[in-house]
């Protein structure tokens, strides 16, 4: 329905591939052309509003010295033709490379997050506050725990503990991409650019940080230490106690996300990315204070 819609609003000559998507209703197809291609971002209906946004969202990064994809034509108020920046996610460059080119991409990364973190943050009119934090830890119960337990803790003992941890974290005025990660990052032609940023908005300083240093998609290994250093090589203070709290409730918010996705999406997929979100936790220095009995 929507690729006999597209050829009917861009031309039927062209050549229509659809693209794996994120857990998103948006739907992408690589749009062949003669002689070149564009990403289709694909909204189910007209959303004028939602394409409003990440127009300004386009011309606020670029503003700010940050690669992100081009926007070219929006047909309908629905249909976002973007520049194709092929399909190399960060997750498989940074996997596949050698040791001096992953303390590159840890470096360009760093700079990345400097560079996010200086973004004024009332460019954004949409906060990660207390309220929707606490929201996504019922998510998390009601998903990923539902009637077991974690930690060998049920639901309801579980709950006063991650709304305790979402009040701890204390600064939520800065600016953040919202889901900094390895499957956000695309590499092309040299260089790290960001997608999937319609959703900034004013949280902990330190969450793009935390997003990609404990990344459910990708283990930075001993080059953790790497990211951190290069991060505070911009000028840029860690609180250690808010950057690991930040970090455990983003990851906890993550299992949320993978248990609504495997059980209610039915998208097994995201399966095989709560280990390493796991153990994320179980390293998290923060854990006993929150999650044990």
């Amino acid at each position: 329905m929507i690729r006999k819609y597209l050829e009917e609003a861009i031309g039927s000559h062209i050549k229509i591939d659809k693209l794996h998507g994120e857990a998103s209703s948006r739907s992408f197809f690589r749009i062949h052309f003669p002689g070149y291609s564009r990403v289709a971002m694909v909204y189910p209906d007209e959303n004028r509003a939602e394409i409003e946004r990440i127009m300004r969202l386009t011309a606020l990064y670029r503003e700010h010295g940050l690669r992100v994809p081009e926007i070219y034509e929006v047909i309908d108020n629905r249909v976002i033709l973007l520049q194709d920046l092929g399909s190399e996610l960060l997750q498989k460059t940074f996997r596949l490379a050698p040791a001096e080119e992953k303390r590159q991409l840890v470096q360009k990364i760093a700079v990345i997050l400097g560079k996010l973190h200086r973004i004024p943050a009332q460019h954004t009119d949409r906060t990660l506050d207390p309220p929707r934090l606490k929201w996504e830890m019922d998510f998390f119960l009601e998903h990923f725990v539902g009637p077991g337990a974690f930690y060998g803790l049920a639901k309801e003992a579980l709950r006063p503990r991650l709304y305790e941890l979402a009040e701890s974290i204390a600064d939520i005025s800065h600016f953040a991409h919202r889901d900094f990660h390895s499957r956000n990052l695309l590499y092309h032609r040299g260089d790290i650019y960001l997608v999937d940023f319609q959703d900034s908005l004013k949280a902990s300083p330190y969450y793009d940080l935390v997003s990609i240093a404990f990344d459910a998609y990708l283990d930075l290994g001993p080059r953790l230490e790497l990211l951190l250093a290069e991060y505070e090589q911009q000028g840029l203070a860690i609180d250690r106690e808010q950057f690991f709290l930040t970090a455990l409730q983003r990851n906890i918010k993550a299992l949320g996300s993978f248990g609504f996705q495997v059980h209610v999406r039915k998208n097994l997929a995201y399966k095989k990315y709560t280990g390493r979100t796991l153990r994320h936790i179980a390293h998290n220095p923060l854990t006993p204070r929150f999650l044990h009995k």
